[in-house]
Parts: C-alpha cells; sequence; structure tokens
C-alpha cells in the first residue's frame, strides 16, 4: 500500500486509467461494473483521500453514463440501487486498506468484494430484490471482479514500472 506522501506519476495517471475503465466497462457491461476491484486497486495505489476521490468520480460516471445515455429508469428504486453501488464502493475501500498492510493485495480484494456484497445485500433487503444474490449469480459477480482485479493490478504494475525505468533512463 502507498503512503500518503507518495505521488509518482504513475499514480498521478492512475485515476485517469480507473476512470476510462469505469466508462468503457459501463458502455459493455452495464451492471457488472468491478467496484469492488476498482476500490481495491484505488486504495493500494493512492493516497486515501485520493483514493476515494477517484472511486466516487468512476462512481459518477457511471452514473452519468447510466441514466443519460444507456436509458436507466428514473425511479426511486434505481437512484437507490445507485446510491448503494456508492455505498458498496466506500465500504470496499475501507475493508480493502484495513486488509492490505497485513495481508497483501489478494486478501484486500476479497475482503473488499465483500464489503462490497454486503452492503449491496442491505440494498437488496431494503427493497426485497432478493433475486440478484442467488449464488450463480454472485459467482458471475465474482468471477467478473476477480478478473478485472487481475487486470487492473496486472496494468498498476506495468505502468508503475514503465514510469519507474524511464525516470532511471533520463538519470545520468
Amino acid at each position: 500500500m502507498m503512503t500518503d506522501q507518495s505521488n509518482s506519476p504513475a499514480q498521478r495517471a492512475l485515476p485517469a486509467v480507473l476512470a476510462a475503465t469505469t466508462l468503457s466497462g459501463t458502455l459493455v457491461l452495464a451492471c457488472m461494473m468491478p467496484f469492488a476491484a476498482i476500490a481495491t486497486i484505488a486504495v493500494l495505489a493512492l493516497p486515501i483521500r485520493r483514493a476515494l476521490l477517484a472511486l466516487v468520480l468512476c462512481w459518477l460516471g457511471n452514473q452519468v453514463l447510466g441514466f443519460g445515455v444507456m436509458g436507466f429508469a428514473r425511479d426511486a428504486p434505481t437512484f437507490a440501487a445507485g446510491l448503494s453501488l456508492l455505498a458498496g464502493s466506500l465500504a470496499a475501500c475501507v475493508a480493502a486498506r484495513r486488509v492490505a498492510s497485513g495481508g497483501g493485495p489478494l486478501l484486500a480484494f476479497l475482503a473488499g468484494f465483500a464489503a462490497f456484497e454486503l452492503s449491496i445485500f442491505a440494498y437488496a433487503l431494503a427493497f426485497g430484490d432478493l433475486a440478484m444474490f442467488a449464488p450463480g449469480i454472485v459467482a458471475l459477480v465474482a468471477i467478473n471482479d476477480a478478473l478485472w482485479f487481475a487486470g487492473l493490478w496486472l496494468g498498476w504494475q506495468v505502468l508503475e514500472r514503465t514510469v519507474a525505468l524511464a525516470a532511471s533512463a533520463k538519470t545520468p
């Protein structure tokens, strides 16, 4: 996990990478956005304030595309579902951060995913929509998030090393 004082070029670029991931993912996957994966990568790679800001901006981009372009219903349950995604994403950030220092990236992701799902489950209980927690659906969401996490983690590692190599090549 990064310290709050770190501000490498890779860290400055990461929020844009996460935003591009969210926007393209929203257009392709709509309701299968990997917010737990995005939250975990953000909190592993960025200072906490920047991680939370990046996460909120990713969520906002998803909502703007959903309601503005993809025609999400404009009713109370849909607005509540959107807010539950934000709450779940923030819960994932907190859980991943707590586990990251002692458990590493994979356990941080698992903690983030569990926190996200528990938060979304609270929404489902309130609105009586427990069908999305059928084992098959949760398994698909878990696989989707795990694949996105693996891809984002790999992308972050490549970005960080590429920037480090470029910086060392410039140093005499």
